[in-house]
């Protein structure tokens, strides 16, 4: 599942349905000079993209973080931007 796509800004992120996965993956692309935030949920409902939720990791640099719990929702959001062309990709296993 992407999650950025060639990002090139600060940007909120979208929320993403992740409930059916037990354990995730998140891979990192394209930092150059940026600070990149994986945040989940496990409300009830989607929260608002503005709204951030838990903070499951944060990266400078390009990686893959594991996520070993499941979540209900989650989403990556760039939160300071200065250089790269960044994406990120959710890998679950059900």
């Amino acid at each position: 599942m992407v999650l950025l796509d060639g990002v090139t800004a600060v940007t909120v992120g979208t929320w993403e349905r992740t409930s059916s996965y037990t354990r995730s993956s998140v891979h990192v692309k394209g930092i150059t000079t940026a600070t990149v935030i994986i945040n989940g949920s496990n409300t009830l409902t989607k929260p608002a993209n503005a709204d951030h939720e838990i903070e499951l990791s944060s990266l400078t640099a390009d990686g893959l973080v594991s996520i070993d719990l499941p979540v209900k929702w989650m989403k990556v959001r760039v939160s300071a931007y200065t250089s790269g062309t960044i994406s990120a990709w959710l890998e679950g296993t059900r």
